[in-house]
């Protein structure tokens, strides 16, 4: 009977566990490993009471060399291809206002260790991280947070984040490649380069606090309307690494039903994924036959076989390809005004691509304005577009809740185009016809049908004016599309 019920706790143990992988060992306690050049040893970062180090260590484990301690942080290891290290380091000890305020230079900028010394790349009120190196080891693409306008955008982890390179031979200034589209509402993350250094992938973190989502565009093209979506929407996504044929990358995901955030792989050109262990932070070997990550403080190493090539396509979730369709306009509102407009055109399903287009005239200060109003039986706003100290697109769930995307681009006195999109998985907010800003609800989308009315600035000051706002169906004109998976490989 005891050993009956042994057996039986045993078998509901192992059921409630995700197991490892076969073959997967622990090397050593720490977090964001990446294997050298010639794949012997694992560089990693370690919590050290409250601060980080950086290690290296055999990928057997063993003797660990400290490249980096004391009273800083140092973390995000990168190798150069010489078998240097490249890494965030930097200590910080005032307080946020004392360091904005009395100018400091304190932040967390790139350090470069190589043949025994250490060289300083990057430093200033500013966090520089997740650096990666060109394969031909001339450049440093990293993120930073240098150039923002304000404190607590400046050391927030995503926030207002922009993508940079440094030459590092030659050092100097960063070059900012990229700036979030929405100011500190999203951010970047661990940008990396292809093997052949035609392709740089991203972490993308969309309307914050929302979903993370890997993003690329070739080398050279770092315009926003060149940008590509990499990872499935079904997916949480950051930390992408390429293997070294540039066929396959690994990243850190989610998606709804799994165990704890994983290591995925993707087939980049197919967009086939799996799902291959529990772990984050993962990174391909040298010669492509193993994977490192860490799971719980410590850094795992198992074999990458054919067994866990990519296998599955998630559904696809594509923008709308039907052109623009206004079903209702109006111009020149210079205060509140209801506007009927009835119809069957004006029923928004699920799986209707609407959108709602504001041209108007404000003073770029702070107050409510509500500038279109869709009031539906359903809700009485069922969806508008409204500016403060920035501008929103929001609508409802089935249970009334507020859903929005929020964009930072509201300064100053001017006319601005404000376009709100909603697609049956997205909501999305474009100005002046830029890219739009991505918000991906958790929560179904209110489907309308009864429209009652739309009102027209509510809330204007004087001065103030909405030029044209319009209603329609179908993906605006005004609004450029991400490129398509295939666009990566032109």
């Amino acid at each position: 009977m005891k050993r009956a019920l042994t057996l039986l706790c045993a078998l509901v143990f192992l059921a409630g566990c995700d197991r490892s992988p076969i073959g997967e060992r622990a090397v050593t306690q720490g977090t964001n490993p990446a294997f050298s050049p010639d794949g012997s040893r694992l560089a990693f970062q370690r919590l050290d009471g409250d601060v980080f180090k950086i290690g290296v260590t055999g990928v057997k484990g063993g003797a660990v060399e400290w490249i980096e301690e004391g009273p800083g942080n140092a973390a995000y290891p990168e190798w150069t291809p010489a078998g240097g290290l490249i890494y965030m380091a930097g200590h910080d000890h005032e307080t946020a206002y004392e360091g904005w305020h009395g100018k400091s230079k304190n932040g967390y900028g790139l350090r470069l260790y190589e043949n025994g010394q250490k060289r300083t790349l990057t430093s200033g009120r500013c966090r520089d991280y997740t650096p990666s190196v060109s394969p031909d080891g001339s450049k440093a693409y990293f993120v930073t947070t240098r150039g923002v306008a304000s404190e607590s955008s400046a050391y927030s982890k995503a926030a207002s984040s922009r993508i940079a390179e440094i030459d590092l031979a030659a050092g100097g200034e960063p070059r900012i490649l990229m700036d979030s589209p929405n100011g500190n509402n999203s951010g970047f993350v661990q940008p990396v380069v292809s093997p052949d250094g035609t392709t740089l992938l991203w972490g993308h973190l969309e309307n914050f606090f929302d979903t993370w989502r890997i993003y690329g565009t070739r080398i050279g093209k770092f315009g926003k309307i060149d940008w590509c979506p990499v990872s499935p929407r079904k997916l949480a996504a950051l930390a992408p690494r390429w293997h070294p044929n540039g066929k396959l990358i690994c990243f850190t995901g989610f998606r709804k039903g799994d165990p704890g955030w994983g290591v995925w792989v993707e087939e980049i050109e197919t967009g086939k994924v799996r799902r291959i262990a529990t772990g984050e932070n993962p990174c391909f070997s040298p010669d492509g036959r193993s994977l490192a990550y860490d799971r719980d403080g410590v850094v795992y190493v198992r074999p990458f076989t054919a067994a866990d090539l990519p296998d599955e396509i998630l559904p696809e979730q594509r923008d709308d390809d039907e052109p623009e369709k206004v079903l209702w306009s109006k111009e020149n509102v210079s205060k509140e005004t209801g506007l009927v407009a009835s119809g069957p055109q004006f029923a928004f399903g699920d799986n209707t691509t609407f959108f709602v287009r504001v041209k108007a005239k404000l003073d770029g200060t702070q107050g409510l304005r509500q500038l279109l109003i869709g009031e539906y039986a359903e809700h009485e706003y069922a969806f508008q577009v409204f500016a403060n100290y920035a501008v929103w697109f929001s609508t409802r769930d089935f249970n009334g809740k507020y859903l929005d995307v929020k964009h930072n681009d509201y300064k100053g006195a001017r006319e601005y185009t404000f376009t709100g999109i909603r697609t049956p998985h997205a909501l999305m907010l474009s100005v002046d016809g830029g890219v739009p800003v991505v918000s991906m609800p958790r929560a179904k989308v209110l489907s309308v049908k009864n429209l009652k009315r739309f009102i027209v600035g509510r809330g204007l000051k004087s001065g103030e004016c909405v030029i044209k706002a319009e209603v329609g169906t179908g993906w605006p004109s005004d609004v450029p599309k991400f490129k398509k998976r295939e666009d990566l490989f032109k």
